[in-house]
């Protein structure tokens, strides 16, 4: 299963049509969760998760860190505000962390980061954007990827203007291209 991950806080906007797309083209199985939906605290720093072994905040975070470890593969979108992703998509990263300590998964080489439960999983990022500064949001998204030692299959930024990506013919080509790839390296 193909978990996709959206960090829009519009359902109809181009962020979401791109992981949708991602996600139809890859022919299989799949979840899309929107962050918006999941009332989505923010990491406080407190570290408690290091000797709980669980973040303990009780939000909708706790039903993603499942889905997260369940799936196959994962696509994360995030659309591009100043040039950085989304604060959905940054306190998911930042909370993110916990899954370090639950107790499994590969052991990380820093033992203070404890263990990458998604290690080599495939995935992808995306962005969208009316004007500039995709590069950064991807760039981020991707640090996050290869800090969770996930295989990092490729990436998608699309610079929109005002428009609607689902007019974008090469866009949404490039989208499903990326789907496929999801897809062929889950094999």
């Amino acid at each position: 299963m193909i978990l996709g991950i959206c960090g829009s806080g519009r359902k109809e906007g181009n962020t979401g049509a791109l992981v949708e797309e991602v996600l139809k083209a890859a022919g299989t199985e799949s979840e899309l969760v929107w962050l918006i939906d999941i009332n989505l605290g923010y990491c406080t720093g407190c570290w408690r998760c290091v000797s709980e072994g669980k973040c303990w905040q009780e939000d909708g975070m706790t039903e993603l860190y499942k889905k997260m470890i369940d799936c196959d593969a994962m696509v994360i979108g995030s659309p591009c505000y100043y040039g950085e992703v989304s604060g959905l998509v940054k306190s998911m990263m930042d909370r993110s962390i916990a899954l370090g300590y639950m107790g499994f998964g590969k052991e990380s080489e820093t033992p203070m980061h404890g263990r990458k439960p998604l290690a080599d999983k495939p995935a992808a990022v995306l962005s969208a954007v009316a004007g500039h500064g995709v590069e950064g949001a991807l760039k981020t998204m991707e640090k996050f990827v290869n800090y969770g030692e996930m295989n990092f299959v490729g990436k998608l930024g699309a610079i929109a203007g005002m428009g609607d990506v689902r007019e974008l013919d090469d866009v949404m080509s490039e989208a499903r291209a990326l789907g496929k790839k999801i897809r062929e390296a889950m094999k």
